[in-house]
Formats: C-alpha cells, sequence, structure tokens
C-alpha cells in the first residue's frame, strides 16, 4: 500500500520514487537521441536544479522555465542555458532579467515591440545580450488549441521579428508556440492532427520571416501530451516537454505512458463512520483544478470532497481494518498546481526514504 517501508513521515507531504523519476528521464533522454529537434525540458513542474541537472546529465541541450525567479534558481546551480517561455515585464524583472543575461545564455518570449524595447534598454544599460523568441499566438487562428500570450501568425509575427532584429542588445533567434489545449483530445490521432496543423502555421510563419531576410535558427514548442508528434516534425528544433518526470492523470488518460513516480503522502487523522475517512491532505496539499486525486492502489477508496486542510473519503468496505495514523497516496490530477503547494519533496529509493529535497522556486 506505501511506497515508504521503513520510515514513517510527516504528513502531508510530496513522496518522489526517485527510481521512477530517473526512469522517465532517461527514456525521455532516449527518445530524442539521433533526432534533429532537441529536449528542453520545462522545469516549471519540478522546481528544483537536483533535478533539473539530472535531465541535462541525461541529454537535455538546456531547460525551460516559466519565471525570472525559476531562471535565476537554475542558474546559480550551474544551469547555462535557459528559456524563459514567457514574457517579462516590470522594471524590476526585466533588470534581473539582464543581469541574469551576464550569467548565461539566456532567451525570452516576446509578443510586443514596446516590451522588447524595455528589455534592450535593460540589456543595454547592463551590458548584456538576451535572446528572444517571437512568441506566435497559434490558438489566434486555429480552433482547439490554446489562446493566450502571443503575436498573430503570418505578417504581424513577420513584422514583429523585424523590429526586434534592429534592436540593441537583444538577438532575434526564432519562434515559440505552444498548442496546449491539445490535452483535451485523448486519442492519439486526434491530438495529432491538430499539433499538425498547429506546426503548419507556426512553420509557415518561420519561412515568411526567413524570406523578409532573417535567419530563424530556433522552434521551440511542444509538451508532454504532444512530444511524440513534434519531436518527428521537420523544422522544430527544441521541445519543450515537462511533465513527464512526474507524470499525472492528465496525461495518463491521453495514453502518455511514462511512470507516476510523484504521489501526495497524507494521513488517516478520523473514521467518524465505518463508511468513511478524513485525511490531513485538502486543498492545501493537492489541487484539483483538474479533477479530484485519486489514492493510489487502493480503488476501494473514493475521495469526494476537499477542505483546506482534510480529504473526505468514501469506504467501498466498511470493514477496512484502516485506522487513525494509516498512511496512503494520492495521484494528483495535475502536478504543476500541486508541487507549488509545497516547499519539499520526500525522496524515496527502493522503498526508504534517501532525503529530503527542498524546493527553492
Amino acid at each position: 500500500m506505501l511506497s515508504v517501508k521503513t520510515v514513517q513521515c510527516e504528513t502531508p507531504s510530496l513522496l518522489l520514487d526517485i527510481e521512477a523519476a530517473e526512469r522517465n528521464i532517461r527514456r525521455m533522454a532516449d527518445y530524442f537521441r539521433g533526432k534533429k529537434a532537441s529536449l528542453r525540458p520545462h522545469v516549471k513542474v519540478h522546481k528544483s536544479p537536483f533535478l533539473a541537472q539530472k535531465q541535462i546529465a541525461a541529454g537535455a541541450r538546456g531547460i525551460t522555465c516559466a519565471t525570472i525567479t525559476e531562471a535565476e534558481v537554475m542558474a546559480d546551480s550551474g544551469v547555462n542555458d535557459i528559456l524563459i517561455a514567457n514574457e517579462i515585464v516590470g522594471e524590476g524583472k526585466l533588470r534581473r532579467t539582464a543581469t541574469l543575461g551576464k550569467c548565461c545564455q539566456l532567451a525570452v518570449a516576446v509578443d510586443n515591440v514596446e516590451n522588447a524595447r524595455q528589455i534592450s534598454s535593460a540589456a543595454s544599460k547592463m551590458n548584456s545580450r538576451i535572446g528572444v523568441l517571437v512568441d506566435v499566438n497559434l490558438g489566434s487562428k486555429l480552433e482547439g488549441v490554446l489562446d493566450r500570450c502571443g503575436v498573430s501568425p503570418g505578417a504581424p509575427a513577420v513584422e514583429l521579428a523585424n523590429k526586434l532584429a534592429k534592436l540593441k542588445n537583444i538577438e532575434f533567434r526564432g519562434l515559440m508556440g505552444y498548442e496546449g489545449s491539445v490535452r483535451k483530445f485523448p486519442e492519439f490521432e486526434s491530438r495529432k492532427e491538430i499539433v499538425k496543423k498547429a506546426l503548419g502555421v507556426l512553420m509557415e510563419t518561420r519561412d515568411l520571416i526567413q524570406d523578409s531576410g532573417l535567419n530563424v535558427t530556433v522552434i521551440s514548442c511542444g509538451g508532454t501530451s504532444s512530444y511524440n508528434v513534434v519531436g518527428e516534425s521537420p523544422g522544430v528544433t527544441e521541445v519543450q516537454a515537462g511533465t513527464y518526470v512526474f507524470m499525472d492523470r492528465i496525461h495518463s488518460l491521453q495514453g502518455i505512458d511514462f511512470e507516476v513516480s510523484l504521489t501526495v503522502l497524507t494521513s488517516i487523522v478520523s473514521r467518524p463512520r465505518p463508511e468513511k475517512i478524513i485525511v490531513d491532505a485538502g486543498l492545501k496539499a493537492i489541487s484539483v483544478d483538474a479533477g479530484l486525486p485519486t489514492v493510489k492502489e487502493m480503488p476501494e477508496l473514493e475521495l469526494f470532497l476537499l477542505n483546506a486542510e482534510h480529504g473526505h473519503m468514501r469506504i467501498a468496505d466498511s470493514s477496512s481494518h484502516l485506522k487513525i495514523g494509516d498512511q496512503l497516496e494520492l495521484l494528483p490530477v495535475h502536478v504543476d498546481t500541486t508541487v507549488c503547494l509545497h516547499d519539499h519533496y520526500v525522496i524515496v529509493r527502493r522503498g526508504d526514504v534517501e532525503r529530503i529535497l527542498g524546493i527553492p522556486c
């Protein structure tokens, strides 16, 4: 029932089966070995330099971050090739970005020229150089694709790229596009079709930019849901898969078959009735933005409600011998929004606690 066999951990805690995570890391690295596209894993999933270094050691070309704070933490740990796959706005963040550009090979996403000018100004004051990728909003043209940040594909992206190329202390490197909403398509062929359409739009934009006289060296896109489509697609240079390290129910339902390595360890704190138990993992310990978690290897238990500090479970067999103090493992439906609720991992190897690993960002 429980991975930890010799040490009782305080709960609720993030429990990481490091052997399963390492197998996931090796497997994804093996997939990209020999491919024209490289793996640039997104570390917003785990927020851990320890795991990022394992990914790089296995073959990743660098990492992707969501925030300047993540990027700073990773650079401090020795990572020297970083993409921040978001727009950086605000004087303080721009100053930090320009400073970071002196310490590592850094690129950021941009979708408007005014923000690019701000980055250029900050980098010029710091005498640093920052790479920029034009963030292309594929969802502005395609139904079913994430409609979020980004300039429209085609002529607007070409115009922006040419303006970026004229700014000081920044370097236009290429394009970034994300088709994130494809996780709504559980069938592989349906997912493949929409990803191919999205990539077609991105490559058409690349061709237009190159026809205008600029060199496009980077096409950065994709995620765990689409790695085995994007990774095979001509023109893609790097893939931002991240969830594969831990896996979660969102991706498992799509047939992405990496191992589940991350669970939330919780303790039974009350059994008010034979058919009900209360655990100490609630909304502050595990996210429900994509649905309620399940209990690992215990289908007779149904988690049906979370309060701030408590989880409510039904027991199919009221004669169960589960008692106060027993520990259970919950399977997150969405690991991204669960990890950010914790400040450390309990690292388990062969059933024993190996170390407590802090989450610094």
